[in-house]
């Protein structure tokens, strides 16, 4: 039972009302070549081997629960054996030696610690991790462990890193440091993730660094200083060049403290973060300091990547939302986004007509921003590949980016995941927790013991002006995955798994009653094809490309959409230049249609970008659909009913 404090426990009481879910227990689990790995119900295994690449050493995997009837984990360390825990009594230690060998060697344990008293820390943890290298990259959201978990035992270097949701404790020294790696750390000091001096040819790694110390004043304010200019009164340098050695601008970082105060405590700099890219996006709750740190000459023409600094000054609540209601005629839009491909940089323009004014990522915008002015959507799905991630250098500042213009019209939006969102800097999961700090997401990891990271339901209720709103419709969100695990099929696609399957059957059965109900997903499943032209008349928009689906196999997710009961449409994306709609045994399975001019398209073959909308009419007894071109009159297409009673 967690020890409330009279005023951190009101606190944590709302971080739980507001998070999107948090840890409430752990569990180390060994196994080897004589004995399988056991899994636990309501429980995830993180994949990563905790011994790996260790000779003669056990397998140990790390379990997590999520229950919201539980109290939440607020807080991790580790520590060697000879190391003395402080506050012992409000720790539990978990009796795995995360070095344990399968045979006697002098070695030094290490022990996970983790704490549930609010003393300790007011802050739910909400995601833990598990990356790979002394100086992976990670995102902001998270903190690291200090302790390398193959530490004296050989192996791979392996951290553990966790994110907490929540106000923080404010900021009170930032330093920085010169490094010639990315393994770059002071003891004692949390690091801001991201090297300040990436892409330049000559130079040394920068980064920042932070502490919170309860006993000094907060950070209240912080400048960069650019080459001669005068600095403010009161503040105090950080006495290393952020542009390194012999290049560009000096710049220098001060920052001022503030007497402890009611107020300074409260509005105080709780977090530092680094976004790369010209015109990146302000998060919300954020501001940005507005001087590129990898700056030539007056703070303008950077030698390596664009590179600023945000802070974030106290903590600003997320705008509350009421769950998704039908208006007042039975009516509820939903727009679907697919394959946009942002970038953080300004992006790319594929397969253009050349007389087309193609501005990257910006044409996009401006695709969208069009979109939902003539639309107005009650909800915007983004349906994956919303990134893309072979072209990005910070995934957090392309996930800002394509969905601020959601955001700005105060939208709500949902997510699923597509193969190429994860492929460079941050996993499903490391995007998930960017998503959960900005406004109007209602994107979910999901239960944790099926797999995938977007499996969760939304319910849209019948009109708000009736006494007691009624679940009319159901909207399934889930995680196609991406590639195969199989070494001979490694550019196949993966599959929706069985545990995903029943996890919808078993929802669709749990609503007092069972209303209609639509799925999105990123790959289109099997029956997508119509290898034999069985279905030609029950087909409308265009294939102009093979169904990319991974291939046939034993589990059906149609027959389990069927045995459900209640879906009546799916919704994918994927296949750019396929926008069709076909009924499957009553099921309508359709393309949103590429959108995004950083994918490939048939716009040079006068084929236009476009994007697929659902009106959900008569509270959830009638659906249609058609689609809006990528032209100057958003042109309608394929207007059809896809379903009604």
């Amino acid at each position: 039972m967690v020890i409330f404090h009279p005023i951190v426990g009101i606190l944590l009481l709302l971080l739980l009302h507001t998070t999107h879910g948090y840890i409430t227990d752990i569990k180390l689990v060994t196994c080897d070549n004589k004995h399988a790995c056991p899994s636990y119900p309501g429980y995830r295994q993180l994949p990563t081997d905790l011994n790996q690449g260790v000779n003669d050493a056990t397998s140990i995997f790390l379990h997590i629960k999520q229950d919201l009837s539980q109290d939440p984990i607020t807080d991790l360390m580790i520590l060697p054996q000879n190391e003395t825990v402080p506050l012992i009594a409000k720790w539990t230690k978990l009796d795995v030696d995360l070095n344990q060998l399968s045979k006697e060697k002098d070695h030094t344990a290490l022990w996970l610690y983790y704490t549930k008293d609010t003393s300790v820390s007011k802050n739910p943890v909400t995601s833990i991790i598990i990356k790979q290298g002394t100086s992976p990259m990670v995102g902001a959201e998270y903190k690291r462990v200090p302790v390398d978990l193959n530490e004296g035992v050989g192996g791979f270097h392996l951290f553990m890193y966790y994110s907490q949701s929540g106000s923080k404790d404010p900021i009170t020294e930032i330093t920085a440091k010169q490094c010639f790696t990315s393994n770059c750390y002071i003891d004692g000091w949390e690091r801001v993730e991201k090297d300040l001096n990436k892409g330049i040819i000559i130079g040394m790694s920068v980064y920042l660094f932070y502490k919170r110390d309860s006993t000094q004043d907060p950070v209240t304010d912080v400048v960069a200083i650019l080459n001669d200019q005068t600095p403010p009164q009161g503040y105090t340098q950080v006495p290393v060049n952020l542009n390194s050695i012999l290049r560009g601008d000096q710049i220098y970082l001060w920052y001022k403290t503030s007497p402890k105060n009611p107020d300074t405590l409260r509005d105080g700099i709780q977090e530092l973060a680094i976004q790369f890219g010209k015109h990146v996006v302000t998060p919300f709750g954020w501001s940005k300091i507005n001087v590129d740190l990898n700056s030539d000459k007056d703070g303008k023409d950077g030698f390596g990547e664009p590179t600023y600094l945000f802070i974030k000054k106290g903590y600003k609540e997320l705008p509350k939302m009421g769950p998704l209601t039908f208006d007042n005629n039975g009516d509820f839009k939903i727009l679907q986004l697919a394959d946009l491909h942002f970038t953080n940089e300004e992006g790319i323009c594929r397969d253009i007509p050349p007389d087309m004014d193609c501005k990257g990522d910006n044409t996009t915008i401006k695709y969208i921003e069009k979109l939902l002015e003539k639309e107005k959507p009650n909800l915007v799905v983004f349906s994956g590949d919303n990134i893309n991630g072979e072209l990005v250098s910070d995934a957090r500042a392309a996930t800002f980016k394509f969905a601020e213009p959601v955001i700005k019209q105060k939208i709500p939006w949902a997510v699923v995941f597509g193969n190429h969102d994860d492929q460079n800097d941050l996993s499903r999961e490391e995007l998930l927790q960017v998503m959960n700090t900005m406004p109007y997401s209602l994107t979910k990891r999901g239960p944790l013991d099926i797999p995938g990271v977007g499996n969760y339901f939304v319910k849209i209720f019948s009109d708000t002006n009736t006494a007691e709103k009624t679940h009319a419709f159901t909207l399934y969100f889930l995680d196609s995955h991406s590639y195969t695990a199989d070494d001979d099929d490694e550019d196949e696609y993966d599959y929706i798994k069985s545990e995903q399957l029943d996890w919808v059957i078993k929802s669709a059965r749990s609503f007092d009653r069972k209303p209609n109900a639509a799925a999105f997903f990123h790959i289109p499943i099997w029956e997508y094809h119509d290898q034999d032209a069985l279905y030609p008349d029950a087909r409308l928009g265009e294939a102009r490309e093979d169904i990319s689906s991974p291939k046939k196999n034993k589990i059906s997710a149609l027959e389990a959409f069927k045995s459900a009961g209640d879906i009546r449409v799916t919704s994918c994306g994927h296949d750019h230049v396929n926008d069709f709609c076909m009924e499957r045994d009553g099921i309508q399975l359709c393309y949103g249609g590429g959108g995004g001019v950083g994918g490939y398209g048939a716009e040079h073959l006068g084929w236009p970008r476009r994007s697929r909308i659902f009106k959900i009419s008569e509270f959830g007894e009638t659906i249609t659909s058609w689609k809006r071109l990528h032209n100057d009159k958003l042109s309608m297409i394929h207007y059809q009913t896809i379903f009604s009673l």
